[in-house]
């Protein structure tokens, strides 16, 4: 992930990690990949919303999936991984954010 170009971007990514289920999803997959059903079932919150939350982390490039074939129904599982990633937030970055 490259960092933030303008302020609104800056603005944006701290608006998307800035939520406590987002943060967790993240955290569920930071060593390990899982899929949907096991993050959904270890944090709480419903695989839709899981769902929703995985595919804007791929888009942002924050977490990578790949799908493999199971034995069992369902029979393709998405798994999720973070891709690792640091953010600096201070008052110096700010400041040069749109000069680079």
């Amino acid at each position: 992930m490259l960092g933030p170009k303008s302020i609104p971007e800056l603005a944006k990514i701290l608006s998307f990690l800035g939520n406590e289920q987002r943060l967790n999803i993240l955290k569920a997959i930071t060593h390990e990949e899982k899929f949907a059903r096991e993050i959904s079932e270890e944090i709480g919150i419903s695989r839709p919303l899981v769902n929703i939350y995985l595919k804007q982390f791929e888009k942002a490039g924050l977490v990578t999936g790949t799908n493999r074939v199971a034995e069992e129904p369902p029979y393709l599982k998405r798994y999720y991984k973070a891709i690792p990633f640091d953010l600096v937030v201070n008052l110096d970055r700010i400041e040069k954010i749109g000069e680079e």
